[in-house]
């Protein structure tokens, strides 16, 4: 197609409209990008942005070590997840979007900890539960 004949201004201002509608359908679909609350079903096979990944430290309150090893239940209105905490005292579990989670935590030697956490605040940051532990049960497994 020769674009010779078209008068400049026309021809700069098609491709200007051009850029512009591939400009906007590029942004709609990069996360984050936009301010879209609502989540994008498009050629998902998954529901990957129902549920939230959280990321919790425990620690010992009076030697702020980590606790490892300690059972962790975690409810919400979806449902339930298990896991226990890891050599460095994290535990990471997948959890339904909601504001609110049930947490419980036990291992031996240690004062049962039983709470509601907000994963709104700070949700990018990871949280931290402190436990009473005795001192020998700190760094080792449940028995």
């Amino acid at each position: 197609m020769d674009l010779s004949n078209i008068p400049k201004p026309i021809l700069y201002a098609s491709i200007g409209v051009f850029l512009l509608v591939v400009g906007y359908g590029a942004a709609k679909h990069v996360p984050g990008l936009n301010s879209s609350n609502e989540p994008n079903n498009d050629n998902q096979t998954s529901k990957v942005s129902d549920s939230k990944s959280v990321k919790i430290l425990v620690l010992d309150e009076d030697s702020q070590q980590a606790v490892v090893v300690a059972k962790v239940t975690m409810e919400s209105e979806g449902g339930v997840d298990s896991d226990t905490t890891d050599n460095l005292g994290f535990f990471r579990v997948q959890i339904p979007n909601t504001d609110y989670v049930r947490i419980r935590l036990s291992k031996n030697g240690c004062t049962p900890y039983n709470q509601n956490i907000n994963l709104l605040s700070n949700p990018d940051r990871p949280k931290q539960i402190i436990l009473k532990c005795s001192k020998t049960n700190i760094s080792s497994p449940n028995k």
